[in-house]
This record gives C-alpha cells, sequence and structure tokens, in this order.
C-alpha cells in the first residue's frame, strides 16, 4: 500500500473517530447524567491522545530526507557491500596486510579522487591512504572508496602491511555520522576476514564510537 493511501485512511479514520466522540459530548450535556458527562470527557481524551499518535506516525511514513548525521536503512541498504570495495578494486598482486589504521581526514568533505588535493592545499601534504569512507559531502553518505595506494597496492608512508583508511571528518566524535561508523566497522571486519588480520591490529581514532 502507497503511503498516500495510508495517510489517507488514517486521517478519515481520525475524523470519524473526533465526530462521534464530539455527538457523544453533545448528547451528554444535553442531559443531567454526571456519569455519562465523565465516561464522554474520557472518551474525548483518549481520542486526542489516538490522533496525536497517529500524526506521529504520519510524519514518521512521510519520505523526508534525514537530517545531517541521522542514519537511514534505506541509503545504507542501497551501498555497495564493503568486501567489494577490498576485491574487486585491485589492480595488482594483492601485498601482505596485517594492519589496519583508521584515522580522521580532518576535513569538512571529500572524497577518494579530492583528498589528497584538500589535504596538499591546506598544509602542503597529499594525504595518502588506501579507503574513504564518505559522510555525504563529497560522496554519499557511507561509501566507501578505494584510493591509487589501495588499487596498485602500494605503502602508505611507507609503512609495511597497514591499511590505512580514511574517515571524512573533522575529527570531533559527533561530526561522524552512524552511517559512517557501520560501514567503516563493516570494512575493517571485511579486511580481517579476507586478509586473515587480527582483531588486535585493528587501530582506531581514540574517540571513536564502537
Amino acid at each position: 500500500m502507497q503511503t498516500t493511501e495510508i495517510k489517507s485512511i488514517v486521517s478519515r479514520a481520525g475524523e470519524q473517530r473526533l465526530l462521534t466522540g464530539l455527538q457523544r459530548i453533545e448528547n451528554c450535556y444535553s442531559g443531567t447524567n454526571m456519569a455519562s458527562r465523565n465516561r464522554s470527557v474520557t472518551v474525548l481524551f483518549s481520542l486526542i491522545a489516538s490522533m496525536t499518535i497517529g500524526a506521529f506516525v504520519l510524519m514518521a511514513m512521510d519520505d523526508h530526507r534525514p537530517i545531517t548525521g541521522a542514519y537511514s536503512l534505506s541509503s545504507y541498504l542501497r551501498l555497495d557491500p564493503a568486501e567489494d570495495a577490498v576485491k574487486n578494486t585491485i589492480t595488482q598482486t594483492a601485498a601482505h596486510w596485517d594492519q589496519v589504521q583508521i584515522y580522521y581526514s580532518r576535513t569538512a568533505g571529500g572524497n577518494a579522487d579530492e583528498l589528497a588535493l584538500l589535504t596538499d592545499l591546506a598544509n602542503g601534504i597529499k594525504a595518502q591512504f588506501h579507503f574513504v569512507v564518505a559522510n555525504g559531502n563529497g560522496a554519499e553518505d557511507g561509501v566507501i572508496q578505494a584510493g591509487e595506494f589501495w588499487k596498485r597496492q602500494r605503502l602508505c608512508q611507507g609503512r609495511n602491511g597497514v591499511i590505512r583508511v580514511c574517515v571524512i571528518s573533522d575529527g570531533r566524535a559527533k561530526s561522524v555520522t552512524d552511517c559512517q561508523l557501520k560501514r567503516t566497522n563493516a570494512l575493517a571486519e571485511s579486511l580481517i576476514r579476507i586478509f586473515d588480520i587480527s582483531p588486535r591490529n585493528i587501530h582506531y581514532p581514540i574517540n571513536w564510537q564502537m
């Protein structure tokens, strides 16, 4: 059933209940039965409460975009599996990897194509990373992008066996979206499984929310 049809049904049902309640109150006040009046008042308050709940249901069903940082299940399910970003982007023979370093980009936005340029302009040092987890500013929230270092199986900063995962964020824990958290953890789990990396060798930022 379409959302608009459900809204229409809920709206008509609410109107009918309210009309019935008002008719009961009108009838009771035309007589002198106090008990009947009390019952009608109770019915009215119940109707108001049910219609309020119905309004919240309709708002929840409305197809609005989530606010920044909010987790959207539908958006999450549209993203490619983390394992695809690991396996399907390698263009060279896979290297030996035994550690994963997850860190913040210290930028408000970016993606795998732009991040090196952004950091070069900011501090003169091009970012070296294997993967980027986007935040919705530069690429879709939670999307995992493989960088050139991963595609060519090259070391970042000359660190042997270390896979660098860059989470687009200014460094504050609250700036990391729920989708980024879930996707980064999914990426780490895929790397652990594919390259037989010990979970003890997965290194997160100090303020990372597990």
